[in-house]
């Protein structure tokens, strides 16, 4: 399994600001190894507490900017459009798959 995450900008930047990471904006911030390592252990302690091996995430990838409702990426009621998603990242979720290895 593999995944495109979207970091919560306001919990994510909190967090950072706790700790003196600096950044600037959502790129920025989810570009930081940092939190890249935040997000590594919580999916590491998901996988081993609530998944079944097969359904275990094994490679993730951030996405670059917040979705928003105006770029066509999510509903009136903040649900995500998935075949606009899959269509607008298609790239980066096939990367996810020729990766040879990524920690999760």
């Amino acid at each position: 399994v593999a995944a495109l995450i979207q970091i919560e900008f306001d919990m994510v930047g909190n967090w950072a600001t706790r700790r003196g990471i600096p950044y600037t904006s959502f790129p920025d911030l989810s570009a930081r190894p940092e939190v890249r390592k935040l997000i590594d252990e919580e999916i590491r302690r998901i996988n081993d507490q609530a998944l079944a091996r097969v359904e275990q995430v094994r490679r993730f990838d951030f996405f670059t900017k917040e979705l928003h409702q105006d770029d066509g990426e999510l509903t009136a009621t903040q649900k995500v459009r998935r075949k606009n998603i899959f269509e607008k990242y298609a790239a980066q979720i096939e990367a996810l798959y020729q990766k040879k290895e990524q920690a999760a």
